[in-house]
């Protein structure tokens, strides 16, 4: 049942935040999570994609794969994610989750389990994409920013974290877990994955002041993916 799970990414300009938690509410997603940050590229890329002030709002929640897709279209047909700027939207397979939490999804997306055949094509591109996601001590953004753009990362979002970590942990990585972390989120080709993640980890690393762990997820669906460089805090 797992691997019919998804977890939906919503990234969208600060001053659209009121849309998509309208599209979350009408829709009745039944477990979501709302935070932000704050954009952190040029205010002259941040011109060109559109994106008229730097604080954005992030939503992630949990679908099944069928409703997770037809939430996918329906955002993305109201919002206009395919035009530049307008935000990003994209979801990625859960491997396990416990019982309770299945059951709660499972039965939210019973009523979506009918196959839509207009849906399937529009969703079955392979998007080819990756999600990277680096946590790291507070602070060190920058330097993730640099690193990853060098390497040819199109994207990313920043959202401010506490660490948790027991003695196990500390034990085994011989650091202090601090609580202040930052996650930084970037999808790149799947392609380029591997260049990515070494050049954040040579930047911000475990063996760094940054002591940063990284690892990937496939995303299986996408809107609002860009070619231009788009790294916001």
């Amino acid at each position: 049942m797992s691997e019919q799970m998804r977890v939906v990414f919503s990234i969208v300009d600060y001053g659209k935040s009121e849309d998509i938690i309208k599209i979350y509410n009408q829709q009745s997603i039944p477990i979501s999570l709302v935070t932000h940050g704050h954009g952190a590229a040029d205010s002259e890329m941040l011109n060109y994609l559109g994106f008229g002030e730097n604080k954005k709002c992030v939503i992630i929640s949990l679908m099944t794969a069928e409703r997770a897709r037809r939430f996918i279209l329906s955002a993305e047909e109201q919002l206009q994610l395919s035009e530049p700027g307008r935000g990003i939207i994209f979801s990625v397979p859960i491997s396990s989750m416990t019982a309770f939490l299945a059951e709660l999804i499972r039965r939210d997306g019973e009523k979506y389990t009918e196959n839509s055949k207009e849906s399937e094509q529009k969703m079955s591109a392979d998007y080819q994409h990756e999600l990277i996601v680096a946590i790291i001590t507070k602070g060190f953004f920058p330097e993730v920013k640099a690193a990853a753009n060098s390497a040819g990362a199109k994207g990313g979002t920043l959202i401010h974290a506490l660490g948790l970590g027991g003695e196990e942990a500390q034990k085994f990585l011989g650091i202090s877990i601090q609580p202040e972390k930052d996650v930084i989120l970037i999808i790149v080709r799947r392609q380029e994955k591997n260049k990515v993640m070494k050049a954040i980890a040579d930047a911000a690393g475990i063996s760094t002041q940054g002591r940063g762990i990284i690892f990937s997820v496939p995303v299986d669906s996408a809107f609002g993916l860009s070619e231009a460089p788009m790294l916001s805090e």
